[in-house]
């Protein structure tokens, strides 16, 4: 009986040889074939190690039907779906199409912000809570509502969406960011910041005029550098994290995939496409004129300006010094510029 009894006592205490005989039944993988015949005492043992033999920790994104949301569920459901049971909180259920049909994903209906007793109800359960900050003015509010009510269903673990100039407070988005990162960190459940520059995709924006005229425009100064992300980095990023939250308690990353200028934006479209692809700068004024049109608020349009002049002015937030973090988190490289490009092309020629 050492074996049994070695197992046994460490993680239940002492028990009889029958009890014995029932753990190193579940233990070699019968989970749903015990005997039928049992004690009070043995059954109330094997419901226990049942439940501590099938349970998984529950991993929830909210606001999961965004770019960023949809791309960390895809990640976990590819690589943790084993581990974690993944829930996807998003507003219509049934318009999730992307999600649909994804390994170990439930769909909740569920927002940010959204009724405070339903989210502490839809939430209770939850180990880990990725909350995918919106683009809106009220961002803030939004994003320190739903925490506060994660914390109080018992969420273990918050990560949360910010930006690189978070410590800018000077700054429309900074400002914004520092808010929610400070009432978060001061709620007394363990957190994380996923603080994250301007994406990759933002590229598609210029799609029509490299297509029509092999040229796009744009009012940053074309030599600077600056560090951006791939969508689906960061949503590896965010699915490693949320997989193992004991390893990243308390930490703000810089996520970042790559660094580059706008020449080296037409360099690699011109080489991929086989044409020469041109950038022309264009003053902030027409800028903003255009993005507003295109039906941007102007705040957001401001925020943006800011984060431009920043590179303009080769600032270290909008250009990271650490090119690292996305891989001492996931253990893989980053998405460069050319591996971006080299994917999307057809749709640009």
């Amino acid at each position: 009986h050492y074996h049994y009894c070695t197992w046994a006592t460490c993680t239940t205490g002492m028990y009889t040889h029958q009890q014995y005989d029932v753990i190193n039944h579940l233990q070699n993988g019968y989970i749903n074939t015990v005997p039928a015949s049992l004690s009070c005492t043995v059954y109330r043992l094997v419901c226990a190690v049942r439940r501590s033999v099938m349970a998984k920790p529950m991993v929830f994104v909210i606001g999961a039907s965004g770019n960023v949301g949809t791309a960390t569920v895809t990640a976990l459901s590819a690589k943790y779906a084993d581990k974690v049971d993944i829930r996807a909180g998003v507003r219509k259920p049934e318009a999730a199409d992307k999600l649909k049909g994804l390994k170990g994903v439930s769909l909740v209906a569920a927002e940010i912000g959204g009724d405070r007793d339903k989210l502490v109800a839809t939430l209770r359960g939850v180990d880990a809570l990725f909350i995918v900050t919106p683009g809106t003015k009220d961002r803030a509010e939004l994003v320190i509502s739903t925490a506060e009510a994660a914390r109080d269903a018992g969420v273990k673990f918050l990560l949360v969406v910010s930006v690189l100039t978070a410590d800018l407070t000077n700054t429309i988005f900074g400002a914004q960011c520092s808010k929610l990162e400070s009432a978060v960190s001061q709620l007394g459940v363990t957190y994380s910041f996923l603080r994250l520059p301007l994406f990759v995709e933002n590229y598609w924006g210029f799609k029509d005029t490299i297509k029509g005229q092999s040229t796009f425009y744009s009012p940053v100064d074309p030599e600077k550098p600056y560090t951006s992300i791939v969508v689906s980095d960061a949503g590896n990023a965010a699915a490693a994290i949320l997989s193992n939250p004991t390893a990243h308690a308390n930490q703000t990353y810089n996520l970042v995939s790559d660094r580059h200028t706008f020449n080296d934006v037409a360099a690699s479209f011109s080489e991929a496409l086989g044409r020469e692809v041109k950038y022309v700068r264009v003053p902030y004024e027409a800028a903003k004129q255009s993005l507003i049109q295109m039906g941007f608020q102007e705040w957001q349009v401001d925020g943006i300006f800011e984060l431009d002049k920043l590179i303009d002015g080769g600032s270290r937030v909008t250009n990271a010094e650490d090119l690292t973090q996305y891989t001492k988190i996931t253990g893989e490289k980053p998405t460069d510029l050319k591996t971006w490009i080299a994917n999307v092309k057809t749709a640009f020629q």
